[in-house]
């Protein structure tokens, strides 16, 4: 992330700022702004959305300073949120800030990532028509007391000045100036003093495997990777810092029971049975706290379907939701820390570290061949199921079908690096747009039912209910509007998914890599 036409190197130790300034003072004019210091707190989501963005953000108290590293200029520096423990893009002021901050978080909140005590100066070179030709920053970066600083200079030039800055680099490496740093060292560092690296985790899933090596290894190495995944959001999913902790945690938990289910053979027998029971428990528990989320995130959403005079009873509705999910939240924060839980996921590790005294029956079998059998296995029965769906199909069948999706993309997951990356990417496209559409129906079908069981236990009398009971049904009834419109996009990316050039990538990538059963 250094920036184009910025220099930073580390200053020598035997060299002072004065020294090299007074030689400075020979060529062009010195102008030194005063002295800052300040310790401030890097954030960022859990998962690095700024940083992706090529975003640095800062704090100092509830002064905020956003870099984009395109430019190494600040972007916005705005008041804010102090932060503590965690805040969102809501938290923040209307303002520039929050404009730019909102879509890059969407509901993961800021975290504190690094803190970095800053000391430095600015100093502006002038030529002979006082005319700025370059700025150089002294800085002094330390993570803590006890550590080290980083003595640093950068380098701006001026453009039309490219004559000065040739001069001025040539001063710099005279007084042993030429040793490169990173701009970013104290954030760096500071991340690391907390167990952090920029780019550390993300949701995706991507593990490298390699044809010829056998199942059983590349399937350990993908669980092993999944299992990294649960540990490191079961402590936001306890803390409660944001929605998508739980998210991760239940994909990467959805993904290992697959890969149990999927993939046959390569375990054994009474091994799978287990684990499939132990993470199938594990995934019970987080259900109730991710449903009552996902109708929470929707609040201003379900709002705007709505008339203007029934939003008010809607609105106290979601206000009694809150309170349930928050007892939810700690029932299950209170499972996960349990012995019960920990002893699971330690147990699934000792295993994943050890060989099997039986091999199971395809456990050395080429993981390329099997992968494409089990690729293309799953392929003909999403295209067998969803030839049979039309537009009186059932809920529950249309929930079967993205079930039968969700099981092909998590194969093609697991083995895309076994294949050409251009038509994987063509392959996965086809297929989200099938699964968007089933995920949105399934989503619908779901809080359909929650809304019905909540008009349901109503008790019949009070205005309050009475208006309740009208926005709740107002609200059903736009729900399944939405939901029948869907039922028309279904058939025409099925239609897409099931076009004879799709189905003829799939040979050519699967069917034909097949290994004989």
């Amino acid at each position: 992330m250094q920036p184009p036409g910025t220099d930073t190197w580390f200053m020598p130790d035997s060299l002072q700022a004065s020294k090299l300034l007074s030689v400075l003072a020979e060529e062009f004019g010195v102008v030194a702004a005063p002295e800052y210091s300040a310790t401030v707190v890097y954030a960022d989501s859990f998962d690095w959305r700024l940083f992706r963005q090529g975003y640095l953000l800062h704090c100092h108290g509830q002064a905020w300073t956003l870099y984009h590293g395109d430019s190494g200029e600040v972007t916005v520096q705005q008041g804010g949120p102090e932060l503590k423990r965690s805040c969102f893009a809501r938290d923040f002021p209307p303002g520039n800030l929050r404009e730019i901050l909102a879509p890059l978080l969407g509901v993961r909140c800021l975290l504190p990532l690094a803190n970095v005590t800053l000391l430095g100066r600015q100093i502006r070179l002038l030529n002979r028509d006082e005319k700025t030709v370059a700025r150089i920053v002294f800085e002094e970066q330390r993570v803590a007391a006890a550590q080290p600083a980083f003595r640093m200079l950068r380098l701006f030039g001026i453009r039309g000045y490219e004559q000065s800055l040739c001069t001025i680099r040539r001063i710099l490496e005279a007084y042993g100036i030429d040793q490169p740093a990173s701009p970013l060292v104290g954030f760096e560092q500071g991340c690391k003093a907390t167990g952090r690296r920029p780019l550390d985790y993300t949701s995706k899933f991507a593990i490298e495997l390699h044809a010829g090596h056998t199942a059983r290894q590349s399937m350990v190495r993908i669980y092993r990777q999944l299992l990294t995944t649960i540990n490191r959001n079961i402590p936001g999913v306890i803390e409660d810092l944001d929605s998508e902790f739980l998210h991760d945690l239940r994909v990467a938990i959805r993904r290992t029971r697959s890969g149990l289910s999927l993939v046959k053979n390569v375990l054994p027998a009474a091994v799978v049975e287990k684990f499939k029971k132990d993470f199938g428990a594990l995934g019970s528990v987080t259900g109730p706290t991710r449903d009552l989320d996902v109708y929470l995130l929707e609040q201003d959403t379900y709002l705007a379907r709505l008339p203007t005079n029934l939003q008010p009873a809607l609105h106290a509705f979601f206000e009694g939701l809150a309170p349930r999910r928050q007892a939810e939240q700690k029932k299950m924060a209170r499972v996960l820390q349990s012995k019960k839980y920990r002893a699971i996921l330690n147990g699934w590790k000792r295993y994943l570290a050890t060989e099997d005294r039986e091999p199971a029956p395809a456990a050395g079998r080429d993981i390329g061949h099997l992968a494409s059998r089990i690729i293309f296995r799953r392929f003909k029965r999403v295209l067998k199921d969803g030839k049979t769906l039309d537009a009186a199909t059932p809920d529950p069948e249309v929930h079967r079908l993205r079930i039968q999706c969700k099981k092909l993309r998590y194969t093609i997951e697991f083995f895309s690096t076994l294949y050409p990356a251009e038509d994987m990417q063509t392959v996965v496209r086809q297929l989200k747009k099938l699964q968007d559409i089933l995920g949105e129906f399934n989503d619908l079908s779901v809080q359909q039912q929650l809304l019905r069981h909540s008009l349901e236990g109503l008790r019949p009398g009070s205005t309050r209910n009475l208006q309740l009971a009208a926005a709740l049904g107002a609200l059903m009834q736009s729900l399944f509007q939405q939901q029948q419109e869907l039922r028309s996009h279904f058939a025409e990316a099925f239609s897409l998914f099931g076009d004879p050039a799709n189905i003829a990538l799939f040979n050519d990538l699967f069917r034909n890599r097949q290994e004989s059963p």
